[in-house]
């Protein structure tokens, strides 16, 4: 078509043709500028480029809540920490119903030397572990630990020492073989043993004299040189997850786990990658040598570093799969090898480019923002598409080089710059919103997409004025006589009337599944249906071993999940406690933990009366012969005789304390030399331990005030912190009873806490208040993209009719996407929400194209090949996107699925 047939052009086309005739002057000198600006870009870019890994500050760094939490941490530091954890093989990693009984002594002692094997690995490298707490020396409380006891434990400890005070009176006095014997036939004599109570305490009060007899007998029949018996007079703990060594049970002694804090390196992307791959080498290690348990690593900083790992190796795929996809089906499309290479490269100096924008303008990536080299290679690629479209079909008309590109410049010229606008402001509303986050990502794309436009009006039409260089003449006058023959005969010719009712029965089958799609997903929004899913551990890796712990933790003990309220002195700390305390019985608050112990008052009542029970002075250690043992062991028979007259019940139960002094005395009777021998070895050692523990149980009855220098060293920084002027700060920390992964029983739990408490901060609040607003500034920047997007359009269009047509694409595929969420299942979520603005901006270019193509050039024409641009685009885009649809991140595969169906729905 001769250029003196075309149309009048107005303005905005006379700056394109002119445009498209410079490229063509000009070609090699904008190709050296693109790529020495890419080089540039990317030398910049790997030189200056930092990362934003800290998440607080991509979500509200002005919101009040996330002062608050910044000030937590600058007081107590970080406080995000790993946690080792080890229980009962096989553990929860792929098993789900994983509930292994409580573990008994033998188990329970190999976590425990696990835990510390592993925690010593850990303490070999300070610059990675800054800290390592295995265990807490119970010793190290200041004489306070006894406070810190469950209080049903204290009030145990004080009965038990009651009812054996006969016993501790005599061996204070008497620290031997013989004393023992006297303390216990005083307690009968003195009625300190049950005659009257119930069958259970009578068995127990037998059965634990049957067992200190039974262990004094075996002592003294052993060989020489064998260790006296040890732990006779422990007091066990009604609680399992208390440890006599200070090590941390939980979940009824199943599980037993480590605090652990990494060093982080602030500028890297993953920033305790290192630390967590020595730790788990370390795990591995200690799995190899304790077959019979589980180890495992868990908490915040593994599950984020597993998701960063995961997603940056999913989107380091999905971006070279897509852009290998998309070069070979841009290729199959033109059948041409060449001309669309030339697009996907200009498409990759346009990628260049935006990295050396974005190190300029914003200085750093964020976690969201690595998502922008997909989202560019499935949009930027569509200019190219319909430029070499047009392209092509003007070469095969018979246009020299400049000729087709002054007509693709003034038929699609407008069309090109108003989708990639449209598209770009989409993308850039997000920019609108409080969200960091997604504030920068959506610049990063809108700049992204306005060089894409740029690379494919000057570089790619440049490339291509060099690649055709021997067209740049008049062309081909036979090929334009017969192209121009070529397209009369196609307009004359009717459209084949099956065609075109197959097209109308598609347009109306679309429209109807967009009108139902629409439709349902309004019935299920008004049942109660929320089309987002706030569940951060249901995004990541299925394979990441942390996960499967962490829902074991969610399941059973929440410890990576707390509130935590501060305060400068005790007192205040008590008092809020005291008022938290209802949340407890409402089964919102599974525990509190804080350097003030619990029912401090009851405690201190109770070990008030255990301090004046012991003895006030103890004697030391004296030896016995076996004479005297013999006659102290007569006289405890003859009490046990009398104390079996009392009813055949005591009888019953003390009947195996009396067998085991029997036995007793025949040993003393059989062989009084060895039974002195043993003596002599075993009764100092026995009874100087003895003694020392009744000295320190005296000591710890007695507590002093519970103050900052009572407090192990190991839990000062966890509990005690530093004000802005250097005061103290007390940590109280809350700890849900519920799973607070869960949005809305996160939302339960922290308003309860705040209602108490308005200064309370922690990870829960973070998390959801983050969670807020994010979904918040997903919503307005849908709403900003809708709105600018119209006013674009009606800037340019002018006329409803246009505006109407040029948006049927857009609304169709959102419609479609919400009906098949409706129906799936699929949710919105935290990875994918970003595809709303994406298709925004894509979807609306087809309706775009057709418009502008009916508007310049033949209108039949120019509609049948931009309907055939059209659908190429939209088939790079789904093959761009859909290659998210097989990452292992289910966040990223929920991503790829959201941009598939909603493209499949723009078609």
């Amino acid at each position: 078509m001769a250029e003196n047939s075309q149309p009048q052009l107005g303005r905005r086309q006379r700056a394109l043709v002119a445009l498209a005739r410079f490229v063509c002057r000009r070609a090699l000198w904008i190709v050296l500028a693109a790529l020495v600006l890419a080089g540039a870009s990317v030398a910049y870019t790997l030189a200056r480029i930092e990362f934003l890994t800290d998440r607080n500050a991509l979500v509200g760094p002005d919101a009040e809540y996330n002062k608050r939490f910044m000030r937590y941490q600058q007081a107590f530091g970080d406080q995000e920490l790993m946690l080792l954890m080890v229980a009962p093989a096989p553990g929860p990693v792929d098993n789900p119903d994983y509930a292994p009984p409580v573990p008994g002594p033998r188990t329970r002692a190999q976590m425990k030397a696990a835990a510390a094997e592993v925690a010593k690995k850990l303490r070999s490298r300070p610059d990675l572990f800054p800290q390592v707490v295995e265990r807490v020396d119970p010793n190290g409380f200041g004489g306070t630990r006894m406070l810190y006891l469950p209080l049903p434990d204290v009030q145990s400890i004080e009965a038990q020492v009651q009812a054996g005070e006969p016993v501790l009176r005599e061996l204070a006095a008497n620290p031997s073989y013989p004393g023992l014997l006297s303390g216990l036939r005083r307690g009968i004599e003195e009625g300190r043993a049950p005659a009257q109570a119930d069958p259970a305490a009578l068995r127990q009060a037998g059965d634990g004299m049957a067992t200190l007899l039974r262990a004094l007998r075996e002592n003294l029949a052993a060989a020489p040189g064998e260790a006296p018996p040890q732990g006779l007079f422990t007091f066990e703990s009604s609680d399992p997850t208390l440890d006599n060594e200070g090590y941390f049970f939980s979940w009824g002694g199943r599980l037993l786990f480590v605090p652990v804090l990494p060093a982080r390196d602030q500028g890297a992307l993953d920033q305790v990658a290192e630390p967590l791959a020595f730790a788990r080498q370390a795990v591995a290690e200690a799995g190899a040598r304790y077959p019979e348990l589980a180890i495992g690593l868990s908490g915040r900083p593994v599950i984020y570093s597993d998701e960063m790992a995961s997603s940056s190796r999913d989107m380091t795929w999905a971006t070279l799969i897509s852009l290998v996809g998309v070069a070979v089906l841009f290729v199959a499309a033109f059948r041409s090898v060449s001309r669309p290479l030339l697009a996907v490269v200009s498409l990759v100096l346009a990628l260049c480019w935006t990295f050396g924008a974005t190190t300029l303008v914003i200085g750093h990536l964020n976690i969201f923002a690595m998502v922008f080299a997909v989202v560019l290679v499935g949009l930027g690629i569509d200019f190219g598409i319909h430029l070499l479209a047009h392209y092509c079909h003007g070469l095969r008309r018979g246009f020299s080089v400049q000729e087709a590109l002054v007509q693709v410049y003034a038929e699609l010229g407008m069309g090109t710059v108003l989708g990639a606008a449209t598209t770009a402001a989409a993308l850039a509303t997000a920019m609108l919103t409080d969200f960091l986050g997604l504030a920068e990502l959506g610049a990063i794309c809108g700049m992204g997409i306005m060089l894409c436009l740029l690379a494919m009006l000057l570089v790619f039409p440049a490339l291509l004025v060099l690649l055709d260089a021997r067209r740049v003449g008049e062309g081909s006058r036979i090929a334009r006589q017969a192209g121009r023959d070529e397209e009369l005969r196609e307009l004359e010719q009717p459209r084949h009337i099956g065609a075109g009712r197959l097209t109308r029965t598609l347009g109306l089958l679309v429209a109807l599944l967009a009108l139902a799609g629409a439709g349902y997903a309004g019935l299920r929004a008004t049942q109660g249906w929320v089309p987002f899913e706030y569940n951060l551990l249901e995004l990541n890796d299925p394979s990441s071993a942390a996960v499967h712990w962490e829902r074991m933790l969610v399941q059973h003990d929440q410890r990576a999940s707390y509130v935590v309220c501060t305060r400068g002195s005790l007192q205040e700390l008590h008092e809020l406690r005291r008022r938290l305390e209802p949340l407890r019985e409402q089964g919102l608050v599974r525990a509190f933990e804080c350097l003030a112990p619990e029912q401090e008052t009851e405690k201190r009542e109770v070990l008030h009366k255990l301090h004046g029970l012991l003895p006030g002075h103890f004697a030391e250690p004296t030896t016995a012969n076996a004479v005297e043992v013999r006659a102290a062991a007569r006289k405890l028979q003859a009490a046990l005789a009398q104390l079996a007259t009392r009813g055949d019940d005591v009888a019953a139960a003390f009947a195996p304390a009396t067998e085991e002094l029997r036995r007793l005395q025949e040993l003393i009777k059989d062989q009084p030399g060895h039974v002195e021998q043993r003596m002599g070895e075993t009764g100092p050692a026995f009874f100087g331990a003895l003694r020392t523990q009744l000295l320190q149980l005296r000591a710890d009855s007695n507590p002093p005030p519970v103050t900052a220098a009572t407090l192990p060293d190991l839990l000062k920084p966890r509990y005690l912190g530093k004000g802005p002027t250097g005061e103290e700060v007390h940590a109280l920390y809350v700890y849900p009873a519920r799973n607070v992964w869960e949005h809305e029983l996160a939302g339960e739990f922290n308003r309860a806490v705040l209602a108490v408490d308005p200064e309370a901060t922690g990870v829960t609040i973070q998390i959801h208040e983050s969670a807020n607003l994010i979904v918040a500034g997903f919503l307005r920047s849908v709403l900003y993209a809708f709105l600018m997007i119209a006013a674009l359009l009606a800037l340019d269009l002018r006329r409803p009719l246009a505006l109407a047509t040029a948006m049927l694409p857009l609304l169709g595929s959102l419609a479609m996407l919400l009906g098949v969420m409706a129906v799936s299942g699929l949710d919105f979520n935290f990875a994918n929400f970003f595809a709303v603005p994406i298709l925004v901006g894509t979807t609306v270019d087809a309706g775009v194209y057709m418009v502008h193509a009916q508007r310049h050039g033949d209108p039949v024409l120019s509609l049948r090949h931009a309907r055939k641009a059209c659908l190429l685009c939209a088939l790079t885009t789904l093959l761009g996107f859909g290659a998210l649809s097989f990452a292992h991140h289910k966040g990223i595969v929920s991503l790829g699925l959201l941009l598939s169906v909603g493209t499949l729905g723009g078609l």
